[in-house]
């Protein structure tokens, strides 16, 4: 083998495709920063701006970022595509029967894998109608956590014990999201059927407007807790309903402090929070029968232990005889 030819015609096709293929790819990574720098400065013009005009919005956000990933990773893609394409025709290759053949494939594999059509298709339906975003508390597939990832094949959440699941978007018939616009506070509140209820109300009120002026709790609260209506008459207690307005994902915060206020006012007015308990109520008569049932079977009782108890040792009767005198 000769290296001196093998370098030569080595160095001469590198003249000839070599530089141009280097170029190609450079180009395209070139390209593809660029549009990557040029879409994320406009995201992030517009974050600022929604900032400056006092009209920004979390969920606005989110939105934006996650369709910045989802067109960034789409160019990318085409990028790569119509770079491959213009090296293997640099290398004369004829690019006609790949596209041609790669259709048929394509074809092909969408005959075969219909879940990932189907997954493909719900994941662009989700983008189009704005059902969830990256960073949305949502709850799909049975499933309840933080959307971490989200493309048009599969979401990824991470619940609150840490744990990440991975749903394909096929599988996604139902979106409840928590985090759209504003969130409630919705909270039942029992106290004991003795209370005075309209003291009860009074508390509740004052402490769900001492939550909403407080400075850590203000700027999550739209609306103040207040009492709507007495909701149920439960076994134990009666039920009173709270309803409040908060920003999106601060539901959960604003209630538990809510419930922390209401349980030291409570104590402070004398208000029971009932816990399950039964009472037995009896009439006279009944009185009477188990009085006298509980007196007999005291008699009972007790001649029971006096025909148990031990009396006199029984005496032989060879005792009371005089014994014969011994010959």
């Amino acid at each position: 083998m000769d290296w001196g030819i093998l370098f030569d015609d080595f160095t001469a096709w590198m003249g000839d495709h070599g530089l141009t293929i280097l170029l190609i790819t450079a180009g395209s990574l070139f390209f593809y920063n660029i549009v990557k720098v040029f879409v994320t400065r406009v995201v992030q013009r517009y974050i600022d701006f929604r900032k400056r005009s006092h009209h920004d919005k979390e969920e606005d956000v989110r939105r934006v970022k996650t369709l910045t990933g989802m067109v960034v990773g789409t160019l990318g893609a085409v990028i790569t595509a119509m770079a491959v394409f213009m090296i293997l025709s640099e290398l004369s290759v004829n690019i006609g029967p790949l596209i041609a053949s790669a259709g048929v494939a394509g074809v092909a594999i969408g005959f075969g894998a219909q879940s990932l059509i189907k997954d493909a298709l719900n994941g662009l339906f989700i983008v189009l109608e704005d059902q969830f975003n990256n960073g949305d508390i949502v709850k799909m597939a049975g499933i309840s956590g933080l959307v971490e990832d989200f493309n048009l094949r599969r979401t990824v959440l991470r619940d609150l014990d840490g744990i990440v699941h991975i749903v394909p978007n096929g599988q996604i018939l139902t979106v409840s999201n928590y985090t759209r616009e504003w969130a409630r506070v919705n909270l039942n509140v029992p106290v004991a059927y003795s209370t005075d209820l309209d003291k009860a109300i009074a508390v509740i009120n004052r402490v769900g407007l001492e939550l909403s002026k407080a400075n850590e709790f203000c700027p999550m609260i739209i609306s103040a807790p207040q009492v709507l209506r007495v909701d149920k008459f439960a076994d134990s207690g009666i039920e009173i309903k709270i309803l409040g307005d908060v920003k999106p994902m601060k539901q959960w915060q604003v209630t538990g402090e809510l419930r922390r206020r209401l349980k030291y006012a409570f104590d402070a007015e004398g208000i029971e929070i009932p816990f399950p308990h039964t009472k037995l109520f009896f009439d006279n008569a009944q009185m009477e029968k188990y009085a006298a049932l509980a007196r007999l079977a005291d008699i009972a009782a007790v001649a029971k232990e006096q025909d148990a108890a031990p009396g006199p040792a029984p005496k032989h009767p060879a005792e009371d005889e005089k014994l014969p005198p011994q010959g």
